[in-house]
Order: C-alpha cells, then sequence, then structure tokens
C-alpha cells in the first residue's frame, strides 16, 4: 500500500468513527467500513469480558464454524504486544502457529489475517481481526493501523462511559416533555418569568433569584452574540424552535456547557414567552474537544513521522516540521533553532512568510530560548509581557513556548511557538510540540549519520580519482612522446559529452576511462612503444593489444566497470575497421566513439619523434575526411562545432 493510500485510509477511518454516537454503532458499523475499505472477506471485533477472555461484538461476513470464535482467551504476551499499539499482518496458517487446530483462521478460509488492538490509554479494551480469502502481501506496512487502534478505543471507552452515566442520570432525575435538566421561560423583552428547581444546582443560583432578571447576565461574553441572534430570529417567527450550545458562568465562577433547545410560545396565552429547556453538556464537550485534540495529535504524530523520515538534510527537518506545525496546530509564528557551540541560537528555519529573510541569532543567555537553552528543558510563558527576558520577534504576541530538541543526549537546538493570546497553551498542547520535537531529534541523528556516511564516501571516492589520475600520469611519464596526453584528452571529451546531452551522472565514468584509456601500454615492451619510426606488422600486432590489456587490468575493480568502455573500444571504427573486436556504428559504446576523435585529434596536434604536429586545419580536414569511416558523423559535427565555439581554427590554434 502506498503512503498516499494509508494517510487517506487515517483520515477517513477516523472521520467515519468520530461520526458514530454510540457504542455498538461504532463497533459494528467501524468494522464494516474498514472490512470494506481493506476488502476483508471476514472480520470480527471482540472486546474484553474478563482479565483474560475477549467475546465477539460484532463480525462481517459469516461461517459456519465462526461459532468457535466466540470466546477469544488473550494470552499475556499477545496482550503486551497489540497493547503496545502494534499490529500483525501474516499469511494463514502462521509459519509459527502452535495453537489448537480448531482455533486456526485457515479453517475459516482465510489465507491472510491483519490484527490490533483497541486500546484507551494503557488498557486493551478490544482487538479487531480481519481475514481475507487470499494472500495479500500488499497489506504489510499499514503502520496507521496502530494509530487507528488508539483512537477507536479511547472513542469506545468514552463512549461506553458515556452511556452508563446517561442510564444512571435517567433514573435519578425528574424530567420535562423533552427530558431536560432544567426548564426556564424568557418573555418579549428577554426577562425570565419562569426558572425550573433544577436551577441551583445546575448554575448554582436559587430559581427565585433569577425570576425578574436578564435572561443573558450570565451567558460568557463569547457566546452571547450567537445566543441573541437565535434568539431574536426566533421571536420573529411563532410556533419556531432552535437548538444551540452555550456556556454559562456558575455562581461559583466555573464554566458550565449547556445544550438549549427554545420554542416561541409567546403567542400562547397561557405562556407568552421562550420556553428553554436546558441540560448539562460539559462533560459531553469536554469529551469532543479531547476526542478531536486526540485525533489531531495522532495525526500529526503521524505524518511528521512520514514526511520527516523523507528528509535527508538539517534544513528539509526543521522547514518540515515549522510547515507541519503551522498547517496542522495553527500557530502563527514557528520557529527551529540550532544551538551553537558559545551557546547561542541561530534560526535553521522560520514560518514561510519570513523564510529569505536574513538568519538571525540570539546571544548566549538572551530571551527566553536562551534561558530555555541553559536550563536545558521546556519554558512555557503564558504572557510575555510580563516577563523582563522576553525578545520581541513579532508584534503582539503574548504565549510563547520553547521545547528543547535534542540529538542523543545532546541538546541540539529548540523549537520555539508563539500565540498572540495569553495562555494560548494548554499541558496538551505542550506535550504534543514535545513528542513532535523528539520525532524530529530521532530524524536528525539520522541525517547526522547520513551525512558522516556521505562525507566518508566522497573521501573514498576522491582519494579513488587521484590515484586514478596519478596512473595517467604516470604511464604519460613512461609514454614519454605523448606527457600531458591523458589530461588534455580527458578535459576535451568532458567538454564534448556536455556538447551531445551526456547525462551528468556518466560524466565521472567517462571522466575516469578516459583517464585511463591507455593503461594497457603498461603490457606493451618499451621497444615497441618508444620505437622512433613506423612499425612493423609483427610490432602492430602487439601494440593492438593494449585495449584487451587494459580491460584485463581494470575488470577485477569492481568501482572502473562502468568507465571500461573507453580502454577497450576506443580503436574501434564506425565502419568496423577497428580493433580488439571490430565493431561497427552503434555497436562501439557512445563512451568510446566520443573518446576516438579527441584522442585522434590530439595525437595529430602533437609532435612525434617521427613527424612535426599537424596544423589546426590539416588536422580538421582529417577528422572530415574519416567522418563516417573511422569516426561517428555526428560526433565529428558536434566536435567541430566545440572547437568553433572554443577558438577560431588557424595554424596556430586549437
Amino acid at each position: 500500500m502506498t503512503d498516499s493510500f494509508a494517510h487517506d485510509l487515517l483520515l477517513s477511518t477516523t472521520r467515519f468513527l468520530l461520526a458514530r454516537s454510540e457504542p455498538d454503532r461504532l463497533c459494528r458499523e467501524g468494522l464494516t467500513f474498514l472490512a470494506g475499505r481493506l476488502g476483508a472477506s471476514l472480520g470480527m471485533l471482540h472486546l474484553r469480558e474478563t482479565d483474560v477472555t475477549y467475546r465477539l461484538h460484532s463480525h462481517v461476513g459469516d461461517h459456519p464454524l465462526l461459532h468457535v470464535h466466540e470466546l477469544q482467551i488473550m494470552e499475556p504476551v499477545w496482550e503486551d504486544l497489540l497493547q503496545a499499539g502494534a499490529w500483525i499482518s501474516t499469511p494463514v496458517p502462521a509459519p509459527d502457529w502452535t495453537g489448537p487446530e480448531e482455533r486456526n483462521y485457515a479453517r475459516l478460509g482465510a489465507r491472510h489475517l491483519v490484527n490490533f488492538g483497541l486500546y484507551s490509554g494503557p488498557r486493551l479494551i478490544g482487538t479487531v481481526n480481519l481475514l481475507f480469502g487470499a494472500p495479500r502481501p500488499d497489506l504489510s506496512d499499514l503502520e496507521v493501523l496502530g494509530t487507528v487502534g488508539a483512537l477507536w478505543g479511547t472513542l469506545l471507552a468514552r463512549l461506553q462511559a458515556q452511556r452508563e452515566l446517561a442510564g444512571r442520570e435517567a433514573m435519578l432525575r425528574m424530567v420535562t416533555d423533552q427530558g431536560s435538566d432544567l426548564l426556564s421561560v424568557v418573555d418579549e423583552q428577554g426577562v425570565i418569568t419562569y426558572q425550573g428547581a433544577a436551577s441551583g444546582e445546575l448554575i448554582g443560583y436559587p430559581a427565585d433569584f433569577l425570576i425578574g432578571k436578564p435572561y443573558d447576565g450570565a451567558i460568557h461574553r463569547a457566546d452571547l452574540p450567537g445566543v441573541t441572534a437565535a434568539l431574536e430570529n426566533l421571536r420573529r417567527v411563532p410556533g419556531s424552535s432552535v437548538s444551540l450550545s452555550f456556556r454559562i458562568r456558575h455562581a461559583q465562577g466555573k464554566l458550565v456547557w449547556l445544550e438549549a433547545n427554545a420554542r416561541n410560545l409567546l403567542h400562547e396565552p397561557a405562556v407568552r414567552g421562550v420556553v428553554i429547556h436546558m441540560r448539562d453538556v460539559t462533560a459531553a464537550q469536554a469529551t469532543q474537544r479531547y476526542l478531536e485534540r486526540r485525533v489531531q495529535d495522532l495525526t500529526l504524530m503521524h505524518d511528521t513521522g512520514r514526511l520527516l523520515h523523507l528528509s535527508r538534510t538539517v534544513p528539509e527537518v526543521a522547514e518540515g516540521l515549522v510547515d507541519l506545525i503551522q498547517g496542522r496546530l495553527g500557530y502563527p509564528h514557528v520557529q527551529v533553532g540550532r544551538v551553537l557551540e558559545d551557546g547561542s541560537v541561530e534560526a535553521v528555519a522560520r514560518e514561510t512568510e519570513v523564510r529569505a529573510a536574513p538568519i538571525t541569532r540570539l546571544g548566549p543567555g538572551e530571551g527566553l530560548i536562551g534561558a530555555a537553552v541553559q536550563a536545558g528543558q521546556t519554558l512555557y510563558v503564558p504572557d510575555v509581557r510580563q516577563d523582563a527576558r522576553y525578545v520581541e520577534r513579532h508584534a503582539d504576541m503574548r504565549s510563547e513556548v520553547i521545547v528543547p530538541i535534542r540529538v542523543g543526549p545532546q541538546l541540539w537546538g529548540v523549537l520555539n511557538v508563539e500565540d498572540p493570546h495569553v495562555d494560548a497553551f494548554d499541558r496538551g498542547d505542550i506535550q504534543t510540540l514535545e513528542t513532535v520535537a523528539g520525532q524530529a531529534g530521532a530524524v536528525l541523528a539520522n541525517v547526522a549519520l547520513l551525512d558522516d556516511l556521505r562525507c566518508s564516501r566522497d573521501e573514498l571516492r576522491a582519494a579513488y580519482d587521484e590515484t586514478l589520475a596519478g596512473w595517467a600520469r604516470a604511464l604519460d611519464l613512461r609514454d614519454r612522446e605523448t606527457e600531458g596526453h591523458s589530461q588534455r584528452v580527458t578535459d576535451l571529451t568532458l567538454a564534448l559529452a556536455r556538447r551531445l546531452g551526456v547525462p551528468q551522472e556518466d560524466l565521472i565514468h567517462l571522466w575516469r576511462g578516459a583517464l585511463l584509456h591507455d593503461i594497457g601500454k603498461v603490457g606493451i615492451p618499451d621497444a615497441i612503444l618508444h620505437k622512433p619510426g613506423p612499425l612493423t606488422d609483427e610490432e602492430w600486432q602487439v601494440m593492438r593489444q593494449h585495449p584487451q590489456m587494459a580491460f584485463d587490468v581494470l575488470r577485477p575493480i569492481r568501482f572502473l566497470h562502468p568507465a571500461l568502455d573507453v580502454p577497450l573500444a576506443h580503436h574501434e571504427h564506425w565502419d568496423g575497421g577497428g580493433y580488439p573486436h571490430g565493431l561497427r556504428g552503434e555497436q562501439i559504446p557512445l563512451a568510446a566513439r566520443i573518446f576516438s576523435i579527441v584522442d585522434v585529434w590530439d595525437a595529430l596536434r602533437s609532435d612525434r619523434p617521427y613527424r612535426r604536429a599537424w596544423t589546426a586545419e590539416r588536422a580538421l580536414a582529417h577528422l572530415e575526411a574519416q567522418s563516417g569511416r573511422q569516426f561517428d558523423p555526428q560526433v565529428v559535427r558536434a566536435f567541430m562545432a566545440l572547437l568553433a565555439d572554443q577558438q577560431p581554427v588557424d595554424g596556430e590554434s586549437a
């Protein structure tokens, strides 16, 4: 499965589960949804019954032997594994299956199993088993199922607790028509004319104290405009109703969430008012906020791990962290700073709108960031205007959190988050930032390791290439009449290769091959190699062995395999008349075709014991005459154009 599928699965399953408001539906419909998304033929959801037993609550699909799995006994090792958020994807029957044969899922026609736990906090409260009728190796990387299990279990535990609480409340309270805790009547001027007896318990004010007072006296100021607008619209339509939620300030100072249903009965002579049924939903609101935070945190941590592990450099990690926190948590100002050797802090990544601005630095111990670095721990200031250490980066900021980022035991840097509201961060916010900073630290440790490996690799390659260049210089010194030849032809070969569009990553192999093109001449006797006049036929037979000698010498060096085309084939001819193998046309590797024309050009333009160097015009004429014979015509044209671009051709040029 791809990362995008896993991400979509997490989001779609999260939305689906959050839309279920009743625990049985959450189990039954959630199992059906997930089995459908993954294509399972059979699914089972077991809930904890005792410390060691789990009973089948819901299933998808059917089988005559399904009753065998009505009750599961959970071994401690499996419970510990599932509580840790792990999940299992394995063929059926599993290679290490040791249980009773009658409980083997293969008897249900399964060929693959996916299993994960539902847990609330540290407690495992259920398990999900998805069975597939065919092998499913594509399900081996769905780590998001651990996250799904955490959310599902948390939501199930909350809904079960709410159902139990609602049942107890229903038995104890005297309800009105709509089962509300408190009944109020408000006249056309917004004055309370009736207040139920539950007023004292619900909001701390006795009923007789509120009668005759405006209804909006204790409504939270942030919610008051919405409540006022809703009731004004309600008064315009006799008999209409509206549902709304708002906060009210309890007589003891705490905030109480109320869910209200208001009906316009101003036209009824017996009532002459707006009847409002209210019940306390503070616990439900807290649960909803908790679940929303939990989903946000789990999604953020999952995406942080997924995206940061794709990063390969420190700026990529730091900028990815800033973008995730801004995008997912909505904080306007986020910065990652690197702690330098002297204790100062230099910005590595900032929010997108100021990312291109000059780098900023705080001195050792300067500002709240410096204080956090010196303490080596998280620092939270609810109102920075009340802290003399604050160094302003942005106007109108009021709250700031600084979280250490550690690479192993060492303090690497800090994550700095600011918000324009006083006391904008609660403990859950800070824990989320600490978790994400921890993930970033782990990734930075990997980046540091990769940097060390890259440096070692580059140093080793440089040593190899310096050795090759030394070989080439040694060969030039032995073959005195061509001293400097290897370096000249190498430089010109690379220029021609670039003109012909050879990929950048192939140029290093061409460079190495060009340097070593005549390494086979180490096997040619000096009497032949240094002969001042033309070679005899027998001597030419020996000389023509040097390409194969080069290949045989270099082939055991695996590092040089991509560079062997030039040493072996640079004396092959386009028309098939070359050596050592008589290759023709495009049978000759492109690297050898490029090099061969440069090799001949340099030889013609250099002095030999038996002749003077040719002029540029004469050498160019020879190359043109050999186009289609010794040389690839396309390479000849490119070479002519290259020389023309480099400098004018005359008797002393090129």
